[in-house]
């Protein structure tokens, strides 16, 4: 993630009882055509792959609305930080050795990623940024128009041009942030769903919830999942059978979505959130056969990418924040400035292979492409309490792995702790992916179901914050940074002691490169 990117924010004020949204994602150039990457050389330019940043704009938005530090306050840590330099761990290790050759083609990326005998940088290693620690002093004291309209705006679109892009002054300085009011909602039993609206993932997640579960009334309870769901192997064979399907309805339906300030999607998304939509999805899903068709129009969804970060928090009055940011893909566009230190993202290649000229997802300049980002705080119906904050970083599998965590807490009455660890299932095109220690046995089930598994799933990080009358528990994910796996069967209904001790071992080899 980074300031040469873009996210979205949901935020909960509790002492209003409202919820709006920040789409802050970038935005393709007002000199961006449909047919843009026809050429294959247009591919190769990096540059053309940098869409107009939005993070800064949206931090500002957020700031001058809720922030109660002085603006500058907030930079001093990162400033630091990128200063100071920092500890290389094993998941940025992982991501320069195999990212080596995007590295390689930038100065300035080999600047701060590789050894003073231009070697790539090794786990332990110390890396510095004092190019961008300079560059948020800037805007620390000027505020975000140094990036947009100011002192670092010449720079920024010298260097990008250079690089063979095409946003210029005019782009960044007309950069705004979209404020929604209001968060997508939906109701699934005791729990209120709060997320962003296309082209981000709360559509999804709101099927995906309402195929399982229905309105949780007695006409319409779904499958009335619950702990028995994942009780015995037949049982938990049969609950991932059908969330699997349900992932994959889901996912033909998100590839009709899009920037809806471009393309009229509003009928789509009153009936993907609908509850005689979901009803009519869970009809199509067979117990004892996985479907071969999923949608009678197949359109190519965007990309995977892997440039992302999510954070989610509870404040002491109640109020959440659950906020997504992305580059896109590792070190975004290889474009990183040689003057502010700034790694720019490459959004425009979420366009390429979707469809770009017919499909919703076409190029079109000023919009925002489509993504899976899908920052949710779930509230309590009864007391409008946040019970969850939850989000997640890696691409296309966000949603699916937001709904994994959240029925596995919720409903199948697994620790906060063990749902972030449970190993998770993936739909990729039409084969089942699983994660390293999936259960064997309900493997072997799903075969017998039709489905193809493949354990090679990209990993996704999913941080949550969750909230039971006075206690609060936060879990962040380790898959990319610990190769340690919980045996989530022990860790199912764990007591505090047991966490804590948990807790321990886990910052024990992160503090001692485990």
């Amino acid at each position: 993630m980074g300031i040469g990117g873009g996210g979205v924010f949901t935020i909960y004020n509790a002492s209003k009882g409202t919820v709006e949204t920040i789409n802050a994602r970038e935005t393709a150039p007002m000199s961006a055509t449909a047919d843009m990457f026809d050429n294959e050389l247009q591919k190769t330019k990096p540059g053309l792959l940098i869409a107009v940043p939005g993070e800064l704009r949206g931090y500002k938005m957020a700031h001058e609305r809720y922030g109660k530090l002085p603006w500058k306050v907030l930079f001093e840590p990162s400033i630091k930080l990128a200063s100071e330099g920092f500890k290389i761990g094993k998941a940025l290790a992982n991501t320069i050795k195999k990212e080596e050759k995007k590295i390689r083609n930038n100065i300035a990326l080999r600047e701060v990623f590789c050894d003073s005998d231009n070697k790539p940088l090794k786990e332990n290693n110390i890396t510095r940024f004092p190019k961008l620690a300079e560059t948020y002093r800037i805007i620390a004291e000027e505020g975000p128009d140094a990036f947009y309209n100011g002192s670092l705006t010449q720079s920024i679109v010298y260097e990008i041009k250079a690089a063979g892009g095409n946003i210029t002054r005019e782009d960044l300085k007309g950069y705004k942030p979209d404020l929604q009011k209001y968060a997508l909602n939906f109701t699934v039993g005791k729990y209120i769903f709060h997320a962003p609206a296309a082209p981000f993932g709360g559509p999804v997640l709101a099927l995906i919830m309402k195929t399982l579960l229905g309105k949780g009334t007695a006409d319409s309870s779904g499958f009335n999942l619950s702990n028995k769901s994942v009780s015995t192997t037949g049982n938990k064979t049969l609950t991932y059978h059908r969330i699997i399907e349900a992932f994959r309805f889901a996912n033909a339906q998100k590839a009709k979505l899009a920037d809806p300030l471009y393309e009229n999607i509003t009928e789509h998304v009153k009936n993907m959130t609908s509850d005689s939509f979901a009803d009519l999805i869970r009809s199509k899903i067979k117990d004892d056969i996985k479907q071969t068709s999923y949608d009678d129009q197949v359109i190519k969804i965007v990309p995977d990418d892997h440039g992302t970060s999510h954070l989610s928090v509870i404040a002491k009055d109640g109020s959440a924040v659950a906020v997504t940011s992305s580059i896109n893909d590792y070190f975004g566009s290889g474009v990183m400035s040689w003057l502010t230190g700034i790694i720019f993202n490459d959004q425009m290649s979420d366009y390429i292979g979707s469809e770009m000229k017919n499909g919703p997802n076409k190029i079109k300049p000023g919009k925002r492409p489509l993504s899976s980002m899908c920052p949710t705080i779930i509230l309590d119906k009864d007391s409008k309490k946040v019970r969850m904050v939850v989000g997640g970083a890696g691409g296309t599998n966000i949603t699916t792995s937001v709904a994994q965590v959240i029925l596995d807490h919720l409903y199948f009455d697994y620790s906060l702790l063990g749902a972030v660890a449970e190993p998770r299932a993936q739909v990729p095109q039409n084969v089942t992916n699983v994660e390293e220690g999936f259960d064997s046995t309900v493997i072997d089930g799903l075969k017998k179901k039709n489905h193809q598994i493949l354990q090679n799933t990209e990993l996704t990080m999913v941080q949550v914050v969750g909230q039971e009358g006075d206690q609060v528990c936060a879990v962040s994910d380790t898959r990319n940074a610990v190769y340690y796996r919980l045996n989530t069967a022990s860790v199912k209904g764990l007591s505090s002691d047991s966490y804590i001790i948990i807790c321990l071992g886990v910052l024990w080899m992160l503090l001692n490169g485990a």
